[in-house]
Parts: C-alpha cells; sequence; structure tokens
C-alpha cells in the first residue's frame, strides 16, 4: 500500500466514525470502511464518533485492548484500501474484500445490516471463547462475513434459507464447530436485525435457526447440554481445555448421530491435544463424551 493509499484509506474510514450512511453500500471502500470502523465500535464498546476517531488515529487511551484495537486499524485500512482499487476497477463488494481467505460469496451490502452483522459475530465470538482460543483473528473476520452472509439469506423462502443453513451447518461441524454455536450465532443475529431494522427484515433466519434447533434436540436436548457441562466442570475444575467443554462434547454428538458430520474427532482432539492438556485430562474428556453418548437420544 503506497503512502497516499493508506492516508486516502485512513481519510475514509475516518470520514466513516459518525455512522451515519445508511442503504445500499454499492462502493467497495465504503463498504469495509464501514465494517472496520464497526469492528472498533465492538472492541472498544463504544459509539461516540471521537472515541472511534480517537481510536483510528492512535490517541485512544490503552485500556487493556490497544493491541487489539492497533490491529483493528491496520487490518480496516488494508480493506479499505483493497476497496478502493475494486472501484476503480468496477468490482463489485463480496465477502472477500474484507476476508480475503473467504472466497467472493454474497453478503449483505445493506449499511444498517452489515453493522448488525458485524455486532452479532463479535457476541457470539464473546460468548463463545472456543472460537477465539481455536481460530483467533482467522475466526473473528469469518464469523463477520459468514454473519453478512446469512443476513442475504433472510429473504428467502423459509424452505431454500434452511438448505443454506444446514449447508453451512455441514461445513463448519467438519472444521470443528458444531451447529450448536449456528443456533446460537443465529440467536444473536436475529436479535440484532430486528432491534435496528424490525421483523420483516429478518425474514426467513428465525425459521432456520429452530430447524438447526430441532435437528440437535432429536438427540442431546437442552438439558443434556447443561448436564454435559456439569460432568466436565466438576471433573476438570481449572483444566477445563475451554469453557463449555461439556456442551461442546454434546453438541459435536449431536451432530454425528443426526448425520451433520460422520464422527466428533475434529473437536474431540483439539480438545485433548497432548500439547494443551495432560493425559488425565484427556481421559476425562473421553469420559464425559461417552457419558454424553449413552445418554442421548
Amino acid at each position: 500500500m503506497t503512502d497516499a493509499g493508506a492516508d486516502e484509506a485512513r481519510q475514509l474510514l475516518l470520514a466513516n466514525a459518525d455512522r451515519t450512511v445508511t442503504g445500499p453500500l454499492e462502493d467497495p471502500a465504503v463498504f469495509a470502511a464501514v465494517v472496520g470502523v464497526e469492528r472498533l465500535v465492538v472492541a472498544t464498546g463504544s459509539t461516540d464518533p471521537e472515541v472511534l476517531r480517537a481510536a483510528l488515529q492512535g490517541r485512544l487511551p490503552d485500556h487493556g485492548h490497544g493491541s487489539d484495537v492497533a490491529n483493528l486499524v491496520a487490518e480496516g485500512e488494508r480493506h479499505v484500501a483493497a476497496g478502493l482499487v475494486r472501484r476503480t476497477n468496477r468490482q463489485a463488494v463480496d465477502a472477500a474484500l474484507v476476508n480475503p481467505d473467504a472466497g467472493a460469496y454474497e453478503v449483505t451490502t445493506d449499511a444498517t445490516l452489515v453493522r448488525a452483522a458485524v455486532r452479532a459475530a463479535q457476541r457470539s465470538l464473546d460468548a463463545m471463547p472456543y472460537y477465539g482460543l481455536r481460530y483467533g483473528e482467522r475466526g473473528s473476520r469469518f464469523a463477520s462475513t459468514d454473519s453478512a452472509w446469512l443476513i442475504s439469506l433472510a429473504h428467502l423462502g423459509e424452505e431454500r434459507a434452511t438448505r443454506q443453513v444446514a449447508w453451512l451447518c455441514r461445513v463448519l461441524a467438519g472444521r470443528g464447530m458444531p451447529s450448536w454455536l449456528m443456533e446460537l450465532h443465529l440467536d444473536e443475529l436475529v436479535a440484532e436485525v430486528r432491534s435496528v431494522a424490525g421483523e420483516e427484515a429478518v425474514g426467513a433466519l428465525p425459521a432456520a435457526a429452530a430447524a438447526v434447533a430441532t435437528a440437535r434436540r432429536r438427540h442431546v436436548d437442552d438439558d443434556l447440554l447443561v448436564l454435559a457441562d456439569g460432568w466436565a466442570d466438576d471433573s476438570l475444575g481449572d483444566e477445563l481445555p475451554v469453557p463449555r467443554t461439556g456442551a461442546l462434547l454434546a453438541a459435536a454428538t449431536a451432530d454425528a448421530l443426526s448425520g451433520v458430520t460422520h464422527d466428533d474427532h475434529v473437536l474431540v482432539d483439539w480438545l485433548t491435544d497432548p500439547a494443551r492438556v495432560r493425559p488425565e485430562v484427556a481421559d476425562t474428556i473421553h469420559w464425559v463424551r461417552r457419558q454424553v453418548r449413552d445418554t442421548a437420544r
């Protein structure tokens, strides 16, 4: 990125710190700026334009998130710079603009919904530390673009939207993210979209969320998720590899029993990795897994 390109990108981020842009974001550079600013909203916990401008200019007092904010600013500048290139080349907006690893799939371009997607993604990440521990910043980028893609399904009929969500569940479950996590994320996404754009904007998403939950509950109901957490928490205490270990094991079991995945080894192998836990901890995790399997329907 040239100095001129970096300066133009920074100025566009600053211009969008007031978060007043609405409607379709057809300019790729503005789309990237809106996403970049909203990620700072989440990181700083503030919607105050002056706070956001201070973050963008490196003037924000460090309250324990300074390095995270600096990284987000640098990443935002890179994405806006890429958007400026797309603007020149008359290229459209897609997920790869703000998540180069994602590929060129469709995402919502409505400014209000883009912001809701970013906030819902971060809320889901905050609620489940497993994401950050396993997938790091890459997981955060995918959460935002997946969230923006999910919103783009809202206008489809319930059957089509549910099929698309089921497809994504299979993809993610194969990478160690049980479908239960999609349930939680869709709940956050529906709540965010409903709060800023009303019932019509959530469209088919509640039905898709209900379908994911129903498939899981056929084998692992909500009570078993809680019970599995209790088994893991009581047995492992401070040596839990990640919060909600038991529920994650139960959710992965549900996916295997319902055919979303062939088995649960991707998650279990990570939880029991000798580089992460002692052999005794791994043995206990396998015991919890057996308890879940014996109890599941």
